[in-house]
């Protein structure tokens, strides 16, 4: 596939809950596979109410540049709130540039991120899709992201979050032979094919054992 969604954490690191930052791991998200990206809520989380961060890269693994890609959260569960904020590094190789900020715990709070969300009951949103727009990505160039997921008090059975990545194969139309670079946004709403690839992200997982109706 010419773009994955990796796991952060260093390059050799093979856990979802080591992906707090830092270089990009060489790890790719498996997809529809539960606590593939947040582990399992227990029930005292579920109960007292906890906030969690996970940072992802969007990495172009492909030979040739793709155009217009978006990160799109599809989905937000009863039982836990997700956001989407992206790093504020911006565009690099995720090893010696691009490099995200790390966080030393799962609940400690990113520096400066701005977080769009799907959920009603909080400030950065409510918003009918969440999309956050990428642009253009070279080859070997990706982009850092962070997933927030706020749980709430309640029970619920098992649940998943959707995440689709979006671009494009095709080039940009341009009016002149001058060497297009990453600042073809105007360009990029033009439409064009757009390729999608879901990742099905786990996002709460209660077990009846250890959570049950009153």
């Amino acid at each position: 596939m010419t773009i994955q969604l990796r796991l952060s954490g260093g390059a050799s690191n093979a856990l979802s809950a080591g992906s707090l930052g830092g270089q990009m791991s060489s790890t790719v998200v498996t997809s529809d596979v539960l606590e593939n990206v947040f582990d399992n809520l227990s029930r005292s989380e579920v109960l007292l109410g906890r906030t969690e961060y996970r940072c992802l890269y969007v990495y172009n693994a492909g030979a040739t540049t793709v155009y217009g890609v978006t990160i799109e959260l599809t989905t937000n569960p009863t039982v836990s709130q997700l956001g989407l904020g992206l790093d504020l590094v911006g565009k690099g190789n995720g090893s010696t540039t691009g490099v995200a900020q790390s966080i030393a715990a799962e609940d400690i709070t990113p520096t400066g991120l701005r977080y769009f969300s799907e959920a009603t009951a909080t400030n950065d949103g409510p918003y009918l899709t969440v999309v956050l727009p990428i642009g253009i990505l070279k080859t070997g160039e990706c982009v850092a992201f962070w997933l927030k997921r706020v749980s709430e008090s309640g029970f619920n059975a098992p649940v998943t979050a959707n995440l689709a990545i979006t671009y494009s194969s095709g080039g940009l139309p341009v009016e002149s032979s001058t060497v297009l670079t990453d600042g073809g946004a105007i360009g990029e709403l033009i439409k064009l094919e757009v390729l999608t690839a879901p990742f099905y992200i786990s996002t709460a997982r209660i077990g009846f054992s250890e959570m049950s109706a009153p």
